[in-house]
């Protein structure tokens, strides 16, 4: 049975040469199978299905038009393989090694878009500073791309050279560039005396998550109906996020009080006891990047207590690495909160059980997060006296040129 026969002998339709090259011009726009589905449509419609008067009217090829009406036909897409034939690979795909080098840089330089809307990383680095730094790791000159390609490389791989409007620090202070320099010379390397593995970890809190028959975003998924406005809310959860620059494991503590200092360290407790015994003994010390907010900056005297006592709870030295204030966008776990964002944005977290599950489900880096939930009280402006903050500050050793930006504690 031919095709023509198959579909029926429709009364064929008049065309305009307007119309015509309006029909050519659509179809050159589409992709493959598109193309070919659209075609056979159309050759249907104007030439009664067949295949080489679509070729004379169109002037499509015959083939694809007689392809089209076979999967047309049979419900069957066929796909093509061509870049298993021809092209050139990827950039990355060629140097693995120099575009994970690459990586990295991008990632230290990098904050989360403050909106939370894409998972877009804005960069400060730009495509000739990347080349620099990566011909000094030794890379050889044959396996870098010209900065354009780096651009383009960068950009297609989530992080954008030009940052928009919106993700421009509103300040800068004097010492911001300073810090910055001090932060990617103190990552991944101890100041202690002890030369082993660093682990790194990156901290901070979410904004609170309100839960209630709310939209996100003004969007709602499945059930349009929900409240646009969350005033009264009764039951709200903070989220704290600890994420392993190493090896990608996210933990997510979601607590029912006050976002405390209080809060902030039991929560780092809760998840070095997690840890494999292996792993908490092959750490020489324990590095912290941290942003500047008021329950966790290097002046916080409940904070600084705390993580004393953590650091004696451990055995460990802890190293706390501040971010500059309106920066805190450029630490780690700022772009997992973007993951989170856009993962369970129009979702209505009408009960806690909702928001554990959609936090479960979510991936940073291939990898679901731990999530817990904690229901323990804590108390507001706790602070230390002046005499009992003396014996806290004869326990930290701050960086004589950045002393709120760069803490190191020993344990006792």
């Amino acid at each position: 049975m031919t095709t023509a026969a198959y579909f029926g002998q429709a009364e064929r339709q008049s065309i305009n040469e307007s119309h015509l090259s309006d029909l050519k011009q659509a179809a050159s726009k589409m992709g493959l199978a598109d193309r070919r589905a659209f075609q056979a449509e159309m050759a249907l419609k104007y030439c009664g299905g067949n295949p080489r008067q679509a070729e004379t009217l169109f002037g499509w090829s015959r083939y694809s038009v007689e392809l089209g009406l076979h999967e047309k036909r049979t419900g069957i897409t066929c796909l093509g393989a061509h870049s298993v034939y021809g092209g050139n690979k990827l950039w990355e795909e060629r140097h693995p090694a120099v575009a994970e080098a690459l990586w990295g840089l991008a990632a230290t330089h990098s904050q989360q878009d403050p909106t939370f809307r894409t998972t877009l990383s804005y960069t400060r680095l730009t495509a000739a500073e990347a080349l620099k730094q990566l011909r000094a790791q030794g890379f050889a000159e044959d396996t870098l791309p010209c900065p354009s390609t780096l651009a383009e490389v960068l950009n297609r791989n989530g992080y954008r050279l030009r940052p928009v409007i919106k993700s421009k620090p509103k300040k800068k202070i004097p010492q911001t560039d300073a810090i910055f320099e001090n932060l990617h010379a103190k990552d991944g390397h101890s100041s202690s005396d002890d030369n082993g593995k660093v682990k790194r970890l990156s901290i901070d809190c979410k904004a609170t998550v309100n839960i209630g028959d709310y939209s996100r975003g003004g969007k709602t998924r499945g059930d349009r109906h929900a409240e646009d406005h969350d005033l009264g809310c009764k039951e709200k959860y903070t989220p704290f996020g600890v994420v392993d620059e190493d090896n990608a494991k996210l933990h997510i503590l979601f607590g029912s009080s006050a976002k405390t200092s209080d809060f902030i360290v039991d929560c780092l407790g809760t998840v070095w006891d997690s840890l494999p015994q292996a792993e908490r003994d092959a750490c020489s010390c324990l590095q912290l990047k941290v942003d500047n907010g008021p329950e966790s900056s290097g002046r916080r005297t409940q904070f600084l207590k705390r993580m004393v006592d953590f650091a004696d709870y451990i055995g460990k030295p802890i190293q706390l690495l501040y971010y500059p204030p309106y920066h805190s966008k450029y630490n780690p776990i700022e772009r997992c909160w973007g993951v989170l964002e856009k993962h369970w944005n129009g979702a209505k977290l009408v009960d806690a059980q909702t928001m554990l599950e959609w936090a479960k489900s979510m991936t940073w880096k291939g990898l679901h997060p731990v999530v817990t939930l904690s229901k323990a009280v804590y108390e507001k402006g706790v602070t230390l006296t002046k005499q009992a903050m003396a014996d806290i500050e004869a326990r930290l050793l701050r960086n004589p040129l950045l002393p709120n930006w760069d803490i190191l504690i020993r344990p006792a």
